[in-house]
């Protein structure tokens, strides 16, 4: 049991340390998403299995499209670094959703942070973060 413990994390290690940093950063940015949606909908009282379920085949279709991008990146033997462009897009949506999230909860969101968000995701004005959060202090 313990050599196939130790086997799981050094397959898990090596597959980890071989991602680029963008990839791993938007793991990580998902799984603070998937912990801080929980946290919102516990505060709010809104927790919905639907929900989760459709908010988790959407991360996993994101990681879809930056493997198959990478793969792309690879058959085309391009310097141009698409599976980073493509991480990098979602990481940007993941923390959006994660700082919608937090407002969701009541933790106050820094208004010049909300709005460099909004900016790079190149939204036209009142139709990003600023928004959402206004519509969920707003219900609440």
């Amino acid at each position: 049991m313990k050599t196939t413990a130790k086997a799981g994390l050094g397959v898990f290690a090596g597959i980890w340390v071989s991602l680029h940093p963008l990839v791993q950063t938007l793991v990580i940015l998902m799984g603070l998403d998937i912990v801080t949606g929980l946290i919102a909908g516990f505060v709010t009282r809104t927790l919905s299995s639907d929900v989760s379920y459709k908010g988790m085949a959407k991360k996993v279709l994101m990681l879809m499209v930056v493997v198959a991008v990478g793969i792309v990146q690879r058959t085309w033997q391009t310097d141009l670094p698409l599976g980073a462009i493509a991480a990098g897009f979602y990481c940007v949506h993941e923390l959006l959703s994660i700082l919608e999230n937090v407002g969701r909860a009541g933790v106050p969101v820094p208004e010049a942070l909300a709005q460099a968000i909004d900016k790079i995701r190149g939204r036209a004005q009142g139709t990003g973060l600023e928004a959402s959060l206004r519509e969920a202090r707003e219900r609440d």
